[in-house]
């Protein structure tokens, strides 16, 4: 009953617990970044993507000259 009625209690953190810490941060970090790829993957493909098929349609193919 003691401990409810003080103001400060001293606590104890291990040094394990900043490492629990740092591996939440980077999990969450690193898990935002896989879904915002995840939804945005089409608009990122299609970046690098636009450049070859604005050159197979400026290039005649064969079909085209036996027309």
């Amino acid at each position: 009953m003691h401990y409810i009625f003080t103001k400060s209690l001293l606590l104890y953190l291990d040094p394990g617990t900043g490492s629990l810490f740092a591996q939440l941060l980077a999990a969450g970090l690193l898990g935002s970044i896989g879904l915002i790829i995840k939804i945005y993957w089409r608009r990122i493909k299609a970046i690098f993507t636009r450049k070859n098929n604005v050159e197979e349609e400026n290039t005649p193919s064969i079909m085209d000259e036996d027309e």
